[in-house]
């Protein structure tokens, strides 16, 4: 991460940092006035870098209980006449949704962006959605770079075309975007922040009488937009204008792709590299197709650019042969890199890649060496400990297990159902409906509680719904970063009860005999329950005590005592203990807990069937 100081510093500089940060300093640059958001992998460096920067320079900026409470406090903003802005993944753009396409009609003053974070390859999110098609279901602006220093300038021109034809606009970044690390060129700024100022207007009311007629001034907004793009510089045609055999276009972080592949086939072609895909700049698309024998899409994930731009070389009678999705030279789902690009552009050009098959082997060459990791929940984490007492009360086939978006979707052992972001509560709102022979849980965390948990557990109140809510509060949204929410200021507890749930109880998931007694309470109740497994994130916690330099308890294990019956280690699958070799008999396995590791939670001593696993004393 780079440093505050750094990032904030007003003066001409290099810095090396990553993509949400220099899309962060592009927004400092811009002289945002109001930035909200909620966390969201590939999107959460950008808040946490302005949440930071805020204080320092003066601007507002705020973690939010969810991206349309987010979305709306920065388009209040923006209608005031100042410089506001969100950020969130691209799931997160849903939520948004609602407010999001009537902030259309309606146009804004000051600038306003969105920056969303698309997750192509689904390296952490349950879908790889393509958001350039909110470009054209609502109407809305749609700029994309290509690399982090371009995000930074390109958030910066997303300002200004706002304001320029008083339009919302989103810069569509993805993981390899925001998470790349480059060397970026930071511009001086000013920092003029001032007074909003609201001009009460029908405008901003979306009566459906106001809306009908805010709808084609809307496209109209998009046409100008579309007429000014072919002098904007943000369509770039690059490579020799002699050769009409083929063509590429593509946008993005594709674009890298197909850089990186060229330079693989040492092969010369002419690009068109779209900086704004909604709208299409149509002038220069044509001119670039109209003396093509092929054109080459490259993009990810959905053909977005080849649907509409084939679309549009028809109505136009243009008619060069089209290559990419659609022909299968790349796929529509997971992402691509330099050598699928060129595997895919040698099906059209007919080359072979001289380099693929050593680059193939040395790929299988070194898998025996990578170890295989699958995700799993932090040594000492409270959420193992929680799974694990629920596990031991129902079996997974004795009951349903609807889960949420968190920490907790690493659950291991009963977890039937995982959908979104408030999904649990309300799934297991339909489960309780047509099952009634077996218990049903819902679990959901402290920041997804506020999210969206709280209108499902009304609905659960309401219908007096038969389930049992696990709220698991880790104080702090903690898988995307550890983000602040209103735990630390919101008591759930007595939320759940002000809502009219009758059975509320909170304790310390460690407490591993309470946990089993407090679960066999909660199916004797008829109606919602909610229990509450309130522990700080083990991984925090460790890292504010060694920060105090304050003692950590750890464990350690008896290897005479030690059966290697694998409770600890295989059955509850802490990665603080593994497998060691007794020195003096060498087919003894017992295990080993790595102190460094250990942050002391206990519960392996609580459920070794030995008393092999003691506190270490000294």
């Amino acid at each position: 991460m780079v440093k505050l100081e750094e990032l904030i510093a007003n003066e001409e500089n290099r810095v090396l940092c990553l993509g949400n940060e220099a899309i962060a300093r592009g927004a400092i640059e811009a002289g945002v006035q109001v930035f909200a958001a909620y966390p969201g992998t590939p999107s959460s460096e950008i808040s946490a870098a302005l949440i930071a920067a805020a204080p320092k320079l003066g601007f507002y900026a705020e973690w939010s209980t969810n991206e349309k409470v987010a979305m709306e406090t920065a388009f209040a903003a923006s209608i005031s006449g100042v410089r506001a802005m969100t950020a969130c993944k691209h799931v997160g753009l849903n939520v948004a949704a609602d407010a999001f396409y009537s902030f259309m009609y309606m146009g804004c003053k000051g600038g306003f962006v969105t920056v969303v974070g698309d997750d192509p390859h689904c390296f952490s999110s349950q879908n790889e959605q393509d958001s350039r098609w909110f470009g054209v279901s609502a109407n809305f602006p749609i700029i994309e770079p290509s690399n982090p220093q371009e995000a930074k300038e390109y958030l910066k021109i997303a300002f200004d075309l706002s304001e320029k034809f008083e339009i919302p606009m989103l810069l569509r970044s993805t993981t390899r975007i925001s998470h790349a690390r480059a060397d970026i060129e930071f511009n001086r700024y000013e920092t003029n922040y001032r007074e909003g100022e609201f001009e009460k207007s029908n405008r901003f009311k979306c009566l459906p009488a106001l809306a009908r007629a805010n709808h084609p001034k809307l496209l109209e907004k998009m046409e100008k937009i579309k007429e000014w793009l072919p002098d904007s510089g943000l369509s770039t045609i690059e490579g020799p204008d002699n050769i009409n055999e083929f063509g590429i276009i593509t946008s993005g972080i594709s674009y890298a792709y197909v850089k990186d592949a060229l330079l693989m086939l040492n092969r010369d072609i002419p690009i068109l590299k779209l900086g704004i895909v909604s709208p299409l700049d149509e002038t220069t698309i044509l001119d670039f197709a109209k003396d093509k024998e092929n054109i080459i899409f490259i993009e990810e994930v959905d053909p977005y650019l080849e649907d509409r731009i084939s679309a549009l070389l028809i109505q136009n009678n243009v008619t060069p042969k089209i290559h990419g999705k659609s022909s299968g030279i790349t796929k529509r789902y997971h992402e691509l890199n330099s050598r699928l690009v060129a595997e895919a552009l040698t099906k059209v050009i007919g080359e072979e890649i001289v380099s693929i098959d050593e680059i193939k082997q040395a790929i299988e060459e070194t898998k025996e060496f990578i170890p295989f990791r699958p995700p799993l929940f932090c040594a000492g984490c409270q959420h193992r400990a929680a799974f694990w007492e629920l596990s031991k009360v129902v079996r997974k086939n004795e009951g349903i297990f609807a889960s949420d978006i968190g920490c907790y979707s690493l659950d291991p052992w009963v977890t039937d159902t995982l959908l979104c972001m408030g999904g649990g509560i309300s799934m297991a709102n339909g489960f309780a409906r047509v099952i009634k022979d077996k218990p049903i849980f819902a679990y959901i965390g402290d920041s997804t509680f506020f999210h969206t948990g709280l209108p499902a557990l009304v609905n659960a109140v309401y219908h007096k719904a038969n389930i049992n809510v696990l709220v698991l509060d880790n104080r702090m949204t903690a898988m995307t970063g550890f983000q602040p929410n209103p735990t630390e200021e919101i008591d759930i507890a007595e939320v759940a009860k002000s809502l009219g749930v009758e059975y509320v109880v909170e304790f310390d998931p460690y407490n591993f005999e309470l946990g089993k007694r407090v679960f066999e309470d909660a199916l004797k109740h008829e109606g919602p329950s909610v229990i509450i497994m309130r522990k700080i994130c083990a991984n925090e916690w460790w890292r504010r005590m060694r920060r105090k330099g304050e003692k950590i308890d750890v464990y350690q294990v008896d290897p005479e005592t030690c059966i290697a019956c694998g409770t600890c280690l295989v059955q509850y699958q802490c990665p603080a203990i593994h497998w060691s070799i007794d020195t003096n008999s060498k087919d003894k396995n017992y295990s080993v807990i790595d102190p460094s590791v250990c942050t002391g939670c206990s519960v392996c001593s609580q459920i070794c069937p030995t008393g092999a696993i003691t506190k270490v004393e000294d």
